[in-house]
């Protein structure tokens, strides 16, 4: 347990330190720390109590990059049958170093929260009323319904409408919930790495494909 807090929070605390201006504001970072460590000690503890805590091993971790490169890849084609393909044209402005941190920190922080922590404490708490699997599932889909809210703002900040709206949700959704089954099986450290692979694929190589 040592070693694997020493290891995601050692990463979480870079992508924390990262996603921040330069020079980060000291109290800001700190509780920021605080709370990835947090999520991190909880996470831990949830995930050995319902099964999720797949150790990662080299073969996993390699697959997860090209499952990553699939997802994102599966993105950019639904973004235009949604209207969404906007908001990544428009990163074509921002450097694509900025592009490349955005994809680093999203994929460490992103998992930290959402599949670490949501999944596997909403599983954990309902797996004492209900079957493993249909608790990890639940966990899943309830990480999955926060990933995609937590990107609405973002998305919908050009053009708000319901059908938009419902578009990042279940696009957002379905992603997410890939992800969950990469760290269900085959451990938080790969779903990082899928998470890391589907980010650079949408942020990076995105912007010159719709220009």
């Amino acid at each position: 347990m040592k070693r694997d807090f020493a290891l995601l929070f050692g990463l979480g605390a870079i992508a924390t330190l990262l996603s921040f201006p330069f020079p980060p504001p000291l109290l800001g970072l700190l509780i920021a720390e605080v709370a990835v460590a947090l999520l991190v000690l909880a996470g831990i503890f949830a995930r050995a109590r319902v099964g999720l805590d797949v150790p990662p091993t080299a073969k996993r971790l390699l697959l997860a990059f090209p499952i990553g490169v699939v997802l994102g890849g599966a993105t950019l084609a639904l973004l235009p049958l949604t209207g969404l393909q906007s908001r990544i044209i428009q990163e074509a402005a921002i450097p694509l170093w900025k592009r490349f941190i955005i994809a680093f920190d999203a994929g460490i922080l992103e998992e930290i929260v959402f599949r670490l922590f949501v999944m596997s404490v909403v599983a954990w708490a309902l797996s004492h009323v209900m079957r493993r699997n249909a608790a990890i599932w639940t966990g899943a889909i309830v990480a999955a319904i926060a990933f995609g809210a937590v990107h609405l703002p973002r998305w919908l900040a050009a053009n708000a409408n319901p059908t938009m709206l419902v578009s990042v949700m279940l696009v957002n959704g379905a992603i997410a919930i890939a992800l969950a089954l990469v760290y269900w099986k085959w451990g938080i450290e790969a779903a990082i790495v899928a998470h890391f692979a589907g980010d650079v694929t949408v942020h990076i190589a995105g912007p010159y494909l719709f220009t």
